[in-house]
């Protein structure tokens, strides 16, 4: 079994719309691999996965939703 949490600090508007782009997908467990959010000074996200190709899967899902959260924050806030 592999499992990590990943500690995401930042402006809270920003781990905000993290949190809320990411906990839809947080009920779609597999047999395979989930994940869990924790939301408080930062957003934590626990990952556990029977095995490495399971755990890719998620830590892709999670960084693509996050990258499109990133490029919005971005581009509202005129960052480049």
């Amino acid at each position: 079994m592999i499992e990590s949490t990943i500690e995401i600090e930042g402006s809270k508007k920003l781990l905000n719309l993290f949190y809320e782009a990411l906990l839809p997908e947080e009920n779609f467990k597999t047999g395979r691999a989930s994940y869990t959010l924790k939301k408080g000074n930062n957003l934590k996200i626990k990952i556990v996965a029977n095995d490495a190709v399971a755990f890719r899967a998620v830590a892709t899902n999670l960084s693509g939703l996050m990258a499109i959260v990133q490029k919005t924050w971005n581009l509202k806030n005129e960052i480049r």
